[in-house]
């Protein structure tokens, strides 16, 4: 990903084929939903310790009201 984004002009057109980009892509795919798996443990964990709904909604860039509801359709899906 590093050598991919330092290889992009100042335009931002990366310099990469189109079997790179694809991989990149299935890459990013991937860092992306493991990165959202971990985010509801983290968010019991921060619960866990003490963090209201507007801090743990500020740590992830929404609201209070969307950081929970987030969390309590995710409790839903494990049961």
């Amino acid at each position: 990903m590093r050598d991919a984004l330092a290889a992009m002009d100042p335009e931002g057109t990366p310099g990469l084929t189109r079997e790179e980009s694809l991989e990149m892509l299935a890459l990013s795919e991937v860092v992306i939903r493991k990165a959202g798996y971990g985010r509801q443990p983290m968010i019991r964990t921060a619960r866990g310790a003490g963090a209201s709904w507007s801090q743990i909604g500020a740590a992830v860039g929404s609201s209070k009201q969307a950081a929970w509801e987030a969390h309590q359709r995710w409790i839903e899906a494990q049961g």
